[in-house]
């Protein structure tokens, strides 16, 4: 009879139909409790700025992270619906408020010290068989022992209601402590695979461990001032990382359908013009600051991290226009998911306000500079698609606010390597010359929607001049670009691939051989390789210059 009732109370939280934003607020409401215990309990005593942002963001990548990893693992071994398996799991994850609790309670004025457990490798195996070691007081304190005590009972049972076979659900257990231990000691693990090139793995020790992430943290210009925060510092860039990967194979596990029809409709191409406007501004940051070009693994975690914030930022304005855009596609681009159906607009929703949290995120673990560049690029993809503005309807308005979004991003890279990341010696020629360049080129991309974009109002300038001579002019503005570029940045070196590459755009854009809905592949194409040329003569001869003296 008890089985009976606590199967039906599973069965109806499994079914609950939540939705992505309740699913989003009721788990930041978890980690606001979390957090609002921890402060309460240590006297709300007083911190820098930098270190609360950091401590908060830290908590909700942490448990984020391990969410994810429970609900892929629990999907998997159980073949349940993730909703279902989402659903249960929000309500044991009311367990993280307990830790903090528990350890006053146990440690009282001597106070637990809660983190990561620091060991060897051996250490960490012998950790795995007593349950976190031997002192927990500090590291794995009583709190969190318990709170993964209390998880892996939880999911045990779980795992039996759902089976009715011990063995699995012993079995999944085992495999849940597990998933547990390696985040509790997550810092080691990677300690393993970031200095096993110089150091044999069995050879590293809890003190290296320390002395990678516990130092002050260090990447192109920036250099952390709080100490304290340094591990969460270091460990936000690497969740957050792994967390933009996660998703996509998430999305790519459950909705294997959906995920090749977004896919293709994501537009490539003006993805890697996006990573090579972050490259280009690193490069030329470096040009200009070559002491500030550093070679470790947490400038590489920086440097990805910008350009997956740009990439997830990209996503986000394709999922909105979509979604505005669907009268217009159902005319001229019917192949796009929202047009056939194959993904609905609601869906897409979903897709927006995931690809929008996640750039936000993504720079604000390099930093608050770079958290208000991405955020201005989405507000400008928001006033350029959605209504009530909707500028994209005003040619020479939406030409320049789409220039100066690209233009940010470029910033954003220059800005890395800048010294106290200030851009008053960014030169304002490339600024201008990319504005220049984008505000002409951009239009390619309107040369299909012509039909559409006029039933619909959207003046564009194809649809003002008309395909033959928006194509002319087009070509014209983007051959004097590249001139523009050799003259501005002061780049001989750069004449030949210039004149070449703005001669072969010119032609494409004559040749009507070439529909209007490829021709901005070919053009953007030539684009993001003369990008890449500038950023190899700007930035990789100065990384190759910074290696060869480190």
């Amino acid at each position: 009879m008890v089985m009976y009732r606590v199967r039906k109370v599973v069965t109806h939280i499994e079914n609950y139909p939540l939705s992505l934003p309740q699913f989003l607020l009721a788990f930041s409401a978890l980690i606001a409790l979390r957090i609002l215990g921890e402060n309460l309990l240590s006297n709300l005593g007083s911190r820098p700025a930098e270190f609360i942002v950091g401590s908060i963001l830290a908590t909700t990548l942490f448990f984020l992270f391990s969410l994810i990893l429970l609900i892929l693992f629990l999907s998997a071994y159980l073949g349940e619906s993730f909703q279902k398996i989402s659903n249960l799991l929000l309500w044991g994850f009311f367990l993280i408020i307990t830790p903090p609790i528990l350890d006053k309670y146990f440690c009282g004025a001597q106070r637990c010290w809660s983190f990561y457990a620091f060991d060897s490798l051996t250490g960490l195996g012998k950790r795995f068989l007593t349950f976190f070691g031997s002192d927990p007081v500090v590291g794995i304190t009583y709190g969190v022992r318990i709170e993964v005590a209390l998880a892996v009972l939880f999911l045990i049972f779980y795992i039996f209601l759902k089976t009715k076979n011990a063995l699995k659900a012993f079995l999944g257990g085992l495999a849940a402590y597990a998933i547990l231990f390696i985040l509790g000691s997550f810092p080691s693990w990677l300690s393993f695979l970031f200095l096993a090139p110089e150091k044999n793995i069995t050879r590293i020790e809890g003190l290296d461990v320390a002395g990678l992430f516990l130092s002050p943290i260090h990447y192109f210009s920036h250099s952390g001032t709080e100490i304290l925060n340094a591990l969460n510092a270091k460990m936000n860039l690497i969740y957050a990382f792994l967390i933009s990967f996660l998703l996509v194979f998430f999305f790519w596990f459950h909705f294997r359908k959906k995920f090749w029809a977004v896919a293709k409709n994501v537009r490539w191409i003006q993805i890697s013009i996006h990573a090579g406007l972050i490259l280009f501004g690193a490069g030329l940051g470096a040009f200009y600051f070559p002491k500030n070009l550093t070679i470790d693994i947490f400038s590489f975690f920086a440097l990805a991290n910008l350009i997956l914030a740009a990439v997830f930022a990209w996503l986000a304005s394709v999922f909105l226009n979509d979604i505005v855009d669907l009268d217009i596609d159902k005319i001229t681009n019917q192949k796009r998911p929202t047009a056939t159906g194959e993904v609905s607009t609601e869906e897409y929703q979903q897709y927006f306000l995931v690809s929008f949290l996640v750039s936000l995120v993504l720079a604000l673990t390099v930093g608050v500079k770079f958290f208000l560049l991405v955020l201005v690029y989405q507000v400008i993809g928001w006033v350029y698609s959605g209504w009530p503005f909707r500028l994209k309807r005003f040619p020479i308005v939406a030409g320049f606010l789409s220039a100066l979004a690209l233009n940010l991003l470029f910033i954003s890279g220059f800005m890395l390597l800048a010294d106290g990341q200030n851009i008053a010696q960014l030169p304002i020629k490339v600024f201008w010359l990319l504005i220049i360049a984008f505000m002409i080129s951009l239009p390619i991309k309107d040369l299909k929607d012509i039909e559409g974009d006029k039933k619909n109002g959207v003046w564009t300038i194809p649809v003002l001049l008309g395909e033959t001579w928006a194509r002319f002019f087009i070509g014209l503005g983007i051959f004097v670009s590249y001139a523009l570029s050799v003259v501005w940045l002061n780049a001989k070196i750069l004449f030949f691939p210039a004149m070449l590459l703005g001669a072969v755009s010119f032609w494409i854009l004559q040749n009507k051989k070439i529909s209007a809905r490829k021709v901005h592949i070919f053009v953007f194409g030539l684009l993001f390789l003369y990008v890449l040329l500038m950023a190899y003569f700007l930035f990789w001869k100065n990384m190759q210059f910074a290696i060869s003296n480190s």
